[in-house]
């Protein structure tokens, strides 16, 4: 018997792949869902004896495979994440395009799980390096929930940054929510019982130096202090060792989500994702420009798909914001 796979953006398109390239007499062994992206599914087929198992992949699926792994390089991707999605893609039998194709590797590799829109019982605390993009982070958050008529409130732990507040207060001024400073894990405590009846808390935390554990040590006694989840803010664009090395850090101080940040002035995502790869860190969301309003765009395996394959196809093209979030 031959198994075969398919990926595709509806079940009528993939039946359809399913019919032209195994015929009527496949059978369907398995369906499968991917978020965001389409369906895979898995046909069977007694064994033609003039089919050549060895022959490789179709000439129009070769082409596709070409293509993806020429994207992956031009983002810089490490090899040996870029042979796993490589291995996964060329045991497909079709995809309906090179985003599908590559959609459905990413997700058999990231988790992906955006932050939520909803209330929520814990804070969401933004953490990352200096100059990561925390406190806009923070901004289109809160913007995003405003939007949504949430009653939100923000606390900050970066006083010692010359501006920090002063930053965050501007924007929490226009969209008219709480902001209250903590110096210390006991002020956080005491800070977040005052606003626990919020809907959404967001925390905007101190620069965190990575390679120097009393710093992460520091982080860590923080968010022991109220419930929260801290969440990794990674900039797109830095070489992919030092991004796996500051993910693994912030993953020892609790983070388990990354939003990767800078996407408005950084073509190349390899590093980004290395470092989720290598931290073990779900994709939640992108910042794709500097305007607030636009908030942070969730990710799914086709969306980011289109992120490291702009429909234009030019070598240093970056999508669109809205073509990734239609």
């Amino acid at each position: 018997m031959r198994l075969k796979t398919f990926t595709a953006p509806t079940m009528t398109e993939a039946m359809g792949l399913v019919k032209e390239l195994m015929g009527t007499d496949a059978i369907i062994v398995s369906t499968q869902d991917i978020p965001g992206s389409g369906v895979r599914l898995t046909a069977a087929l007694d064994r033609d004896p003039d089919y050549d198992d060895d022959s490789g992949p179709a000439p129009a699926l070769q082409e596709q495979l070409d293509a993806v792994e020429a994207a992956l390089t031009r983002h810089n991707l490490p090899e040996r994440l870029r042979i796993r999605l490589c291995d996964l893609m060329g045991r497909e039998t079709a995809a309906a395009s090179e985003q599908q194709l590559l959609a459905g590797a990413l997700d058999e590799i990231f988790d992906f799980s955006p932050l939520p829109e909803k209330n929520t019982p814990r804070a969401l605390a933004f953490v990352g390096p200096p100059g990561s993009g925390k406190t806009l982070a923070v901004a289109k958050t809160a913007a995003r929930a405003v939007m949504k008529k949430r009653k939100v409130a923000v606390l900050s732990t970066d006083y010692k940054r010359a501006g920090g507040m002063a930053q965050l207060e501007a924007f929490t001024r226009i969209l008219k929510i709480d902001l209250l400073a903590a110096k210390s894990p006991d002020d956080l405590k005491a800070r977040f019982g005052e606003i626990r009846e919020a809907d959404v808390i967001l925390i905007d935390t101190a620069s965190c130096n990575p390679y120097l554990e009393t710093e992460i040590g520091t982080l860590r006694e923080f968010m022991k202090a109220v419930p929260s989840e801290p969440v990794l803010v990674n900039p797109a664009g830095i070489d992919a060792y030092e991004a796996a090395d500051i993910a693994n850090a912030f993953a020892d101080g609790g983070a388990t989500r990354v939003v990767i940040s800078r996407l408005d002035v950084a073509a190349r995502l390899g590093g980004a994702l290395y470092g989720a790869d290598s931290g073990n860190l779900s994709l939640c969301n992108v910042s794709m420009t500097a305007q607030v309003a636009d908030g942070l765009t969730a990710l799914s395996p086709l969306a980011l798909a289109k992120l490291l394959i702009p429909s234009h196809r030019a070598d240093t093209a970056k999508p669109s914001f809205s073509e990734v979030v239609k």
